[in-house]
């Protein structure tokens, strides 16, 4: 008897066009130059999702995933894309693919896949609807809930030589829910732009709820979880959902479990927090999401100069509940800064629940908490690196007359803070972004490069390096920054997706650009930012019919909108970059 082939298990991607045959019957060339667009489209997505294709026939494509949540987030972002290139493209030019997706045993044979695994992938294709996705059971209990999409069950279904019924389900494409967040975010699926999770645990810390009647103490149990965070987002091992996300659910009654599915985290941390005199009890647990299990609850009594120890000890029990192993330098570095006189504890707890209100009056009073925590506690990097981020913001969303001077401030506190030995990385993320409004490329991509290495689950310095990168002329390696520091934020604001979109672009990958683009005019239909890179992106794919209209729209909403101003707002380090983008601006007609 001979060797029985080597399987391995893996998610398995099959896809072709419906009414193929009638499309080229209509128009052939056409037909066949849209194939070319969107099966480049599909390879760039594939890859993007850590996937490889393995074959391509025709207008058939077949491709390979480690991770099931990876394929299927992979299907859902193609079909979104495809549904809106397909907007503008004539009826008898539209294609429409059907997607299945299977997850089983596969034959690797030649740089070819063979077996099982994929003919049922293939035989669910059949069952899809043009435009849509099915998927096998194994798919979706695979994926559960970490992608924001809804199924139907099609039932037990027989398939051409499958021995075994295999149980099918047609994914909702038009499921997703998204809930705008005053006009400059959205509180989304990370598949909406082509984001799963990564391997490592994912974790969201609720907002703590504060107990008692006196509302002056809804501080403290702002700055315990503010606090637990701060050490807990400079852990690389960790998966930490940016802590503004949760914060959409302070006013909610919902449940760890089901708060926890719709941000995509596999754990939960939530808490309550009283304050009774001079003493802080506190009741904390966590939960497992799809296990729906809780890992560990505890009950906490302690004094209020002890606060800081009790974050500690919340902060050790997700550590070691979770497994996460740490090298001798991150142990040092997360319990930083320690702040040990009470009035410093205090504007802590104060200004950081004020500084995560995100709006202008709660920023200029977080500030003022900030900088008496410094005067009282100077040898803490926590009072200079948070007043940079408060003068950063005041600049950056417009809460000032005077946005020069505020980066000024900014500078010089975020350099005050880069001077300390225990750093939290903050002051890096913002000087690095403030040396690369000045010109000064390589300092600002060190300095960057250092603030993302410290703060390893925040979003802001990612994608500060990010966007840094980018201009330095390093498009790819910016896509990749930038796509974390998106999951990382998961309520997407539309001057990162701008960022992904712009490199994107320079890195060559227009459809995408594309997509990334009308995603943040989705968000902020009023910004100008998003209609110029989509008019370039459709400039460059030589649509140069979409290129005009985009281009009318900018001057309908800017009359004053003129090219030279653009140009100087636009950081290249490399000019040739830079006139690419123009030149295919002055292409449309837009204003000198």
């Amino acid at each position: 008897m001979e060797d029985r082939l080597p399987r391995k298990l893996a998610a398995v991607l099959y896809a072709d066009v419906a009414g193929y045959s009638r499309l080229t019957g209509d128009d052939e060339d056409a037909t066949h130059r849209t194939l070319n667009k969107y099966l480049d489209l599909f390879s760039q997505s594939i890859e993007s999702h850590n996937g490889q294709v393995m074959h391509y026939a025709g207008d058939a494509i077949l491709a390979r995933f480690e991770a099931a949540v990876d394929a299927l987030s992979c299907a859902s972002v193609v079909q979104q894309q495809f549904a809106e290139n397909n907007e503008d493209l004539p009826e008898e030019r539209k294609l429409h693919f059907r997607i299945g997706l299977n997850l089983g045993d596969v034959i690797e044979d030649r740089g070819e896949i063979y077996g099982d695994g994929v003919n049922i992938a293939a035989r669910l294709e059949s069952l899809a609807e043009p435009g849509g996705i099915c998927v096998s059971d194994a798919i979706r209990s695979a994926v559960q809930k970490k992608l924001d999409l809804e199924y139907e069950e099609l039932g037990d279904q027989s398939l051409k030589n499958i021995e075994e019924p295999v149980r099918a389900y047609r994914v909702l494409m038009d499921a997703r829910s998204s809930t705008a967040s005053g006009g400059k975010g959205v509180e989304s699926s990370p598949a909406s732009l082509g984001f799963s999770l990564p391997e490592r645990p994912s974790v969201a810390i609720l907002p703590f709820k504060s107990l008692g009647s006196d509302p002056d103490h809804g501080y403290l149990a702002d700055g315990i979880r503010l606090g637990i965070q701060a050490e807990l987002i400079q852990l690389p091992e960790l998966f930490l959902i940016h802590g503004i996300a949760p914060n959409a659910y302070r006013e909610k009654d919902a449940t760890a479990l089901s708060e926890g599915t719709e941000l995509g985290a596999r754990y939960v941390l939530e808490g309550a927090v009283q304050q009774a005199g001079d003493r802080v009890r506190a009741t904390v647990q966590l939960t497992d999401v799809p296990t729906g299990q809780t890992i560990w609850a505890e009950r906490y009594d302690r004094v209020l100069e002890d606060v800081f120890k009790l974050q500690d000890e919340i902060t050790w029990k997700v550590i070691t509940s979770l497994n996460v192993k740490l090298q001798k330098s991150e142990m040092g570095r997360i319990w930083f800064g320690r702040l040990t006189d009470p009035k410093a504890q205090e504007y802590f707890y104060r200004g950081t629940s004020h500084l995560y209100a995100l709006n202008k009056e709660d920023n200029s009073i977080a500030r003022q908490m900030l900088e008496d925590l410094y005067r009282v506690q100077p040898d803490s990097v926590i009072g200079p690196s948070n007043i940079s981020v408060t003068h950063y913001l005041d600049a950056a969303l417009g809460w000032t007359d005077t946005p020069e001077e505020s980066y000024k401030q900014a500078a010089k506190w975020a350099k005050i803070a880069m001077q300390y030995e225990d750093n939290n990385g903050l002051g890096y993320a913002i000087f690095g972004f403030l040396q690369y409004l000045k010109g000064n490329y390589d300092e600002a991509l060190a300095i960057c490069a250092k603030g993302a290495e410290l703060r390893s689950s925040c979003p802001l310095a990612h994608g500060m390096l990010g966007l840094v990168r980018n201009y330095y002329g390093d498009a790819r390696a910016a896509v990749k920054h930038l796509r974390q520091a998106l999951q990382l934020e998961r309520v997407y604001p539309s001057w990162l997706i701008d960022s992904l979109a712009t490199a994107y672009r320079d890195c060559g990958e227009v459809e995408l650009s594309i997509s990334a683009a009308k995603e943040s005019l989705r968000l902020d239909p009023e910004k100008n930012d998003a209609r110029l890179i989509l008019c370039s992106d459709y400039q460059l794919s030589a649509d140069h019919e979409q290129a005009q209209r985009i281009a009318e729209e900018i001057v309908n909403s800017d009359p004053k909108f003129r090219l030279s101003t653009y140009a100087e707002r636009q950081p290249y380090k490399n000019q040739a970059a830079l006139e690419r983008v123009i030149e295919s601006l002055r292409a449309t007609g837009l204003p000198e």
